[in-house]
């Protein structure tokens, strides 16, 4: 099930006059989740997240520079 589908889930439950703990059980939620499809009718966006570096990251320039090595004495 989808995000806005579990809000426009939880909205019709609660409609129809279930409690908030009631919602929490039935849906398997927090009650912060519960809060935030009961005031919003779109759930947030996802964050995105800024690029991880690698763990190769401080190997990078010895990898290339052995690898043109490489390509150049099978060329040469």
């Amino acid at each position: 099930m989808s995000k806005v589908e579990l809000y426009a889930a939880i909205r019709r439950d609660h409609r129809g006059g279930m409690s908030m703990r009631e919602l929490e059980r039935k849906h398997d939620v927090t009650w912060r989740t519960i809060r935030k499809a009961l005031d919003s009718a779109w759930p947030e966006p996802r964050k995105k997240l800024p690029p991880r570096a690698s763990a190769l990251d401080p190997y990078k320039p010895v990898i290339t520079r052995s690898s043109g090595q490489t390509l150049m004495r099978r060329a040469g």
